[in-house]
């Protein structure tokens, strides 16, 4: 096993270019301007206000989460601004952020990474759990300074308390139950956080089970027809512990965690109703952090973060294993908080990662592969008056080792480098109280990660032959050619410009962001529009890129019960040498109707998506659509303990709707019209 650390990176900048913020709703009567809410976002590394930063950042948390929360955190977060989903059934959902998914965007639970395999391939469900966390961080545009590479797209952070950091001052404990009509799924969940003297303890728990969804009656080019998304059934269970010793200057903790998961992966309506293709997931994780706060002047405080995970999954094609993927990833993370007296503010650390990757079976795509990554980096942070600058950087060093890499000239062992420099500047203007112009700019690199580099087969899961960057493809005597160069492959590097306003005035705050992305060497799945081994071949290629685009929100309370929401947002994704980039969404604009007062909720929600015409070379147009939902709450206090009991309705109008961004659209469309209802108790 590799031991790979991150970079030296400023990945406090990446993650203050993409900062967002959350507006209080409480109005001084005095004072037309609204008081602005503290919200702290975690993933910042810095601890930071969200209106203190940057860059476009959002914070999904309390009611508001637990309505979005689904079975997957594509699902949950796809209703935010700037954020979609690339849908492989509702289990496997990736989030998808400016256009960009999959080794771009990083899911990290508490700040560090989930070592699950979800990044090698669409079909593959994130191991992060919305269920029982207390906040869900999205950063928008690149976080490679905290994060790495794999941030060039974004960052999400769920956060949950799984280490407590804080001496409860009472037990808590949260029962959670819910039943969905489409798969006639049922969940129950439960946390439990409560301590002693100078020790404090968390304990939460995740049982779901659901059946095949119900969709509206769709058909495909050869006529066959369904109700149903066959093989979209899932099973799920998670249990966590986790205790901590707290002092006054800091703690430190420890937890453990065991996920066991199956869901099938769902097939078009000529699907036979035998054992279809399906995953079974394994994993377990142990945690450590640690965190001293010092009582001399300098330093603010000093934190150590440690995580091991122990991941596997088997992909079952006829009731048997075809192909298994082993993951052992070993993360450490250590940061030194800086405070100069009326000066600068700043963190100074190291990230290191080491990954043991392993595919075994007939129809593996990828060779086992250790990655082995080290990184410094460094954010600093210095207000003047009304303007504030934000600055860092990261040094990255990253190499693949690959075992028995396969071509039609034979197989070899092969291990690359890759150097990775990112930096970023920002800037927050107040242009009065409650009101900022926001301006950051990062340049970023990515190293490819081992599946763009070397994949080279059968993957089943996309039902697609695939291959690597580093391929020459060629036809030769009606038979195709395959040979690896390792010179094909180039780190990609992304400049990206954000412009921001964000404001609040009397009843009324608005967030508006502008972005430009130009990535060179970018590298894309293309479809090759040729046959290998009865499959469509698709190869991983590289062009330079740019993406542009825009995101908006408004929010009115018209009163202090009624609020009225208003969102929309758009990525143009072209490669520079002409085309479009493949499988990115549309425009989308949304409006949400809320309600609150007194013992009772309700909301009522439409988000329009366009038709999809910007196409790359051999994709398909998608059609618009437009859904409907709507909410209802009811809020008792049972035995002095806090009941909820809600209901939601989704896709009122069972509209037959496909995703763009998905690679298995036509066989997989939404789920049809049904009704979520469930029951929460605090005490």
């Amino acid at each position: 096993m590799i031991f790979r650390a991150t970079k030296i990176s400023l990945a406090v900048c990446a993650v203050l270019a993409q900062s967002a913020f959350v507006y209080a709703e409480t109005v001084d009567a005095a004072d037309p301007m609204v008081t602005v809410e503290r919200v702290e976002v975690r993933a910042a590394g810095l601890k930071r206000d969200i209106v203190d930063m940057a860059g476009p950042v959002s914070v999904l948390s309390g009611e508001e989460l637990l309505r979005r929360t689904d079975v997957s955190i594509g699902e949950t977060l796809k209703y935010e601004v700037g954020v979609h989903a690339n849908y492989y059934g509702p289990v496997a959902s990736r989030p998808v952020i400016r256009g960009l998914d999959g080794a771009r965007v990083q899911v990290v639970h508490n700040g560090m990474g989930t070592g699950d395999v979800s990044r090698e391939g669409p079909d593959h469900t994130i191991t992060a759990d919305a269920v029982t966390a207390q906040q869900i961080e999205v950063l928008r545009g690149p976080a490679t300074l905290l994060y790495g590479s794999g941030a060039i797209g974004g960052v999400i952070n769920v956060v949950d308390n799984r280490i407590p950091q804080q001496l409860p001052s009472h037990s808590d404990t949260v029962l959670l139950g819910r039943f969905g009509t489409a798969a006639n799924d049922r969940s129950l969940s439960v946390a439990h956080d409560n301590g002693r003297g100078t020790f404090a303890w968390h304990v939460d728990g995740n049982w779901r089970k659901g059946h095949d969804y119900t969709v509206p009656r769709y058909q495909n080019d050869q006529g066959d027809s369904s109700t149903r998304l066959h093989n979209s059934w899932s099973e799920h269970q998670v249990l966590n512990l986790g205790s901590s010793y707290i002092a006054e200057q800091g703690f430190i903790g420890v937890s453990y965690g065991v996920i066991q998961t199956e869901y099938g992966l769902p097939e078009g309506p000529a699907a036979e109703y035998d054992d279809g293709e399906f995953i079974k997931l394994n994993q377990q994780r142990a945690a450590l952090a640690a965190e001293w706060r010092p009582t001399f002047a300098l330093w603010q405080s000093l934190t150590f973060d440690l995580a091991f995970t122990d991941y596997d999954h088997a992909e079952y094609e006829d009731g048997g294993p075809g192909t298994e993927f082993l993951s052992q990833a070993l993360e450490l993370r250590t940061t030194a908080t800086y405070q100069l007296p009326d000066s600068w503010r700043g963190i100074i650390g190291y990230h290191g990662m080491l990954r043991d990757y392993q595919a075994l079976g007939d129809e593996t795509f990828t060779p086992n592969t250790d990655t082995d990554s080290h990184a410094l980096f460094m954010l600093h942070e210095k207000r003047f008056g009304v303007l504030k600058l934000e600055l860092g950087s990261r040094y990255e060093q990253l190499s693949h080792q690959a075992y028995q890499l396969t071509d039609s000239l034979g197989s070899r062992d092969l291990k690359q480098r890759f150097n990775l420099f990112s930096w970023s500047l920002g800037a927050v203007y107040d242009v009065r109280p409650n009101q900022q112009l926001t301006l950051a700019f990062s340049q970023a690199e990515r190293a490819p990660a081992a599946n763009e580099l070397y994949a080279n087969g059968i993957h089943i899961g996309t039902r697609s032959y695939e291959i690597g960057v580093a391929y020459q493809v060629q036809q030769a005597a009606g038979e195709t050619v395959i040979i690896h160069n390792p010179a094909l492959a180039k780190a990609e590097q992304a400049n990206n410009l954000d412009l921001g306003w964000r404001g609040q005035f009397a009843d009324i705050s608005t967030t508006l962001n502008l972005f430009y992305n130009q990535i060179d060497d970018y590298a894309f799945l293309a479809n090759l529009g040729v046959i290998i081994a009865d499959f469509d071949a698709y190869q991983y290629q590289q062009q330079d890129a740019r993406l542009h685009g825009a995101e908006v929100s408004i929010s009115w309370h018209v009163t202090p019960e009624h609020q009225l929401t208003l969102l929309g947002d758009t990525v143009i994704a072209r490669l520079q040498d002409g085309g479009y980039l493949p499988r990115v969404p549309a425009y989308r604009l949304g409006a949400e109707y809320a309600y609150r007062a007194d013992n009772w909720g309700a909301q009522l929600g439409v988000n329009h998506y366009a038709r999809q015409q910007r196409l790359a070379e051999n994709e398909t147009p998608t059609a618009g659509y437009t859904v409907l939902e709507a909410g209802l709450n009811r809020y008792f206090n049972w035995q002095g303990n806090e009941l909820m009991l809600f209901a939601k309705l989704q896709n009122l109008t069972n509209r037959l709707a496909f995703v763009h961004s998905s690679f298995i659209k036509e066989d997989a469309p939404l789920p049809a019209r049904q009704l979520a209802v469930g029951v929460r108790l605090n005490f």
